[in-house]
């Protein structure tokens, strides 16, 4: 039987079930991060990653996917020409936001900002040559977070298929990229264009998920 990719959780449970809600961010970030799994069950161009039980992809093209929950909407983008070129990033946290925080595991380097937005706040994580932006009530943002790294922690890049696609020409030169990696810059949406039919593939075989979809 497979694990469960979200065993992260497991370490965080003494007995039951533990509301995703009671443990702190840093916690969460932190377990989430150095947990090792290698589980997929959805693939794109380049690249495959798990996307937890409770999300879908809605629309998707060779690298941006709108990944939805029952209540929101995650934007997913992912860099191949960074990965190829393995582009390296330096983040810098703010004091002036709700939450910020350094990511790291290995070679693997990130940031998550938390920014309050009118009564929501907007969650960015960027990790792994991509990048999840999310905006939520504050009540569920430790899942929203938890679902972010679960997805960018996972992501597997298929180095033929990668080279292959930039050879071809299928992707814009680098100057002409958004430059998903500065966490400095302003809001951006950059799915806007994307366009709404789904070519992705996902395995029938998803793996239970810690985290339940929120009644």
């Amino acid at each position: 039987m497979k694990k469960s990719l979200l065993i992260v959780l497991l370490t965080l449970m003494t007995c039951g079930c533990v509301c995703i809600n009671d443990v702190s961010l840093d916690t969460l970030v932190d377990t989430t991060l150095t947990s090792k799994y290698k589980l997929y069950n959805h693939v794109n161009s380049g690249y495959k990653y798990y996307l937890p039980r409770s999300l879908t992809a809605r629309v998707t093209d060779e690298y941006n996917e709108i990944i939805s929950s029952k209540y929101y909407d995650y934007y997913l983008f992912v860099d191949l020409v960074a990965y190829y070129n393995k582009k390296t990033s330096v983040y810098f946290t703010s004091d002036t936001i709700y939450y910020s925080k350094l990511i790291n595991n290995g070679d693997k380097k990130g940031i998550i900002d938390v920014k309050k937005v009118d009564d929501t706040f907007l969650v960015k994580v960027i990790y792994n040559y991509a990048k999840v932006e999310v905006k939520c009530n504050e009540d569920d943002l430790n899942e929203v977070i938890t679902n972010a790294l679960v997805i960018l922690s996972s992501i597997n890049y298929v180095d033929d298929i990668v080279a292959n696609l930039l050879n071809k020409n299928e992707f814009a030169s680098a100057e002409e990229k958004v430059n998903i990696f500065d966490n400095a810059t302003g809001d951006t949406n950059y799915l806007d264009e994307v366009d709404d039919t789904y070519t992705g593939n996902e395995s029938d075989d998803y793996d239970p998920d810690v985290i339940k979809e929120r009644r």
